[in-house]
This record gives structure tokens, sequence and C-alpha cells, in this order.
């Protein structure tokens, strides 16, 4: 796929992209979510149990052969759960993100899910992302706005 000029393609994540995802949920963190950056490290075990769970269900983008995105999702019940997405910043507002939440309804869809949901930070600039992708408010947890959509 061409995107922009560029050589566009995602592939199954492996067990080899896991520091990777590791760096990019750090980087989140410190730039969305610096008051919460403590408890998230004191938690790394159980993430990293998270993310080896949802391997197969992990796509990461790679432009240019470079790696510059993931997006990775889990069964929650019937709905398909948004674990994590992410771009990284030199390549944001290209539509890489639009590209991994589509490939998230693709495969929840294929996996016989009928409802997207995911949870973003308040404040986080990426719930305009989700609301343009048909995602709406289902309620709250905490500091997080939850929002779903139909598959």
């Amino acid at each position: 796929m061409t995107h922009r000029s560029a050589s566009v393609r995602t592939r199954c994540g492996r067990p080899s992209d896991l520091p990777r995802i590791f760096l990019w949920e750090r980087l989140y963190m410190r730039s969305v979510e610096p008051a919460n950056e403590a408890q998230w490290t004191e938690g790394i075990d159980r993430h990293l149990e998270l993310w080896l769970s949802c391997l197969e269900r992990t796509l990461i983008l790679e432009v240019d052969g470079e790696a510059c995105g993931s997006m990775m999702w889990m069964p929650s019940g019937t709905d398909a759960l948004l674990v994590g997405i992410h771009v990284a910043p030199g390549h944001r507002r290209r539509g890489f993100g639009g590209l991994l939440l589509d490939a998230f309804a693709e495969q929840a869809r294929a996996a016989d899910h009928d409802v997207l949901t995911l949870g973003v930070f308040d404040g986080n600039p990426a719930v305009h992302l989700y609301e343009s992708r048909g995602y709406r408010a289902t309620g709250r947890d905490g500091e997080y706005l939850l929002l779903g959509r139909p598959a």
C-alpha cells in the first residue's frame, strides 16, 4: 500500500516488537498522563502479560520499512476492546491512526464482534480521531472517557 508517497504496510506483531511497544507506551505516559507514570511503571509486569496475551491481535505499522505505530485489541465479552494504539510522533497527522483504527474494526468484525470499545484519557487529543471514526461516549471510568461504536 502506498500512502502519501510512502510505502506503508501492517504486519502481525512479534515478541521482538515488545520493547518498542514498551517505549511507545512509556512515551505516551510521559507526554499525556505524566501524573500516572509511576503507577503505570509499577504495573509493568501486568502490562507485559497483557501485551503478550494480545500479540496475535497486534498490528505493527511500518512506513518505508520503519516500525512507526501499533494497534492491539482483545475480546471483552461480546465486544472488542482496543487495548492500545500508537503512532510515533514524527508520523502523526498523516492518517496512520485512522488506518490502525480501520484495521481494528476489520479484525473485530472478522472475529464476530459487533461493538468496538476503547477508553481515552481526559485531555488526550486522540479523542478527535476516535470521534471522527464514529466512536461516541458510553460512560466514564475515573479519568477515562469510554467510547464505543458498532463494528
